[in-house]
């Protein structure tokens, strides 16, 4: 499996840049308000949390090369939830390598100058789905470039919020399986999110909701090419996560 080539724009290296630079210059600001509004407005919890973080730091321990973090998708704050769950903000602090960067659907957040600033400063990258392709190529392009060069990325291999609760096995996204095929070497951490009264899709989990995550990290492969390549390695990562799916039922929903 060859490693696709892919090039942007010095300006689009220039502003991923700065934005990285900034977000790490205030996050001892929003990133301590983050967890203010999580633990104490929303009064949300994360089972296990000292066990999720130390098993993180461990698994990229284990990974040298590009890691791609794929979720199962739930709520509008899914991938903060995630990055509360993996690290404080102190680790951030110390390595923000930790903190993934994420590709949030633009016409969730585009309208709100605050929520626009928010997530600039959390590494976020819109993304247009079902929109321009060019835009949406474009997108896509900045992701793999950061992802070639040792960042993490969040991305939803559903798509969009799963309707029914549960992750369709048949109908999901061929970007995750685009981007592990663009990134040799490329290793995926499979992380399963879900609160204990979360039955179906929401804008946000109640208040006062207590988390469920689970994480494994796979490396998928794949002896074919093309198109069909692209569909092999992203079938690998969603029927990875529709497993910790079956066991996070069978063990906690029983």
């Amino acid at each position: 499996m060859k490693e696709t080539s892919v090039e942007i724009s010095k300006k689009e290296r220039f502003s991923l840049k700065l934005q990285r630079i900034v977000g790490l210059a205030t996050i001892p600001i929003w990133g301590s308000l983050f967890v203010l509004v999580m633990r104490f407005g929303a009064k949300y919890k994360i089972d296990k949390i000292r066990e999720i973080r130390k098993q993180y730091r461990e698994l990229l321990n284990e990974s040298k090369g590009p890691v791609l973090v794929c979720a199962n998708h739930l709520t509008m704050v899914d991938s903060a939830i995630i990055n509360w769950s993996l690290a404080s903000t102190w680790s951030y602090m110390k390595s923000f390598r930790l903190l993934p960067w994420n590709m949030p659907e633009r016409a969730n957040y585009w309208g709100s100058y605050v929520l626009r600033f928010i997530c600039y400063l959390g590494s976020c990258i819109p993304v247009d789905r079902g929109g321009d392709r060019d835009r949406v190529r474009k997108s896509l392009d900045k992701v793999t470039y950061l992802l070639k060069k040792g960042h993490l990325i969040t991305i939803f291999p559903e798509g969009r919020r799963s309707r029914n609760g549960r992750i369709d096995s048949a109908d999901y996204s061929y970007g995750p399986g685009r981007l592990v095929k663009a990134a040799e070497g490329c290793r995926v951490l499979c992380i399963y999110l879900r609160g204990e009264g979360q039955n179906i899709f929401s804008k946000v989990p109640k208040r006062g909701e207590k988390f469920y995550l689970d994480m494994a990290l796979i490396k998928p492969e794949t002896n074919h090419s093309g198109l069909r390549a692209t569909r092999d390695l992203a079938q690998q990562i969603i029927l990875q996560l529709s497993q910790m799916e079956q066991m996070y039922f069978a063990a906690c929903r029983q």
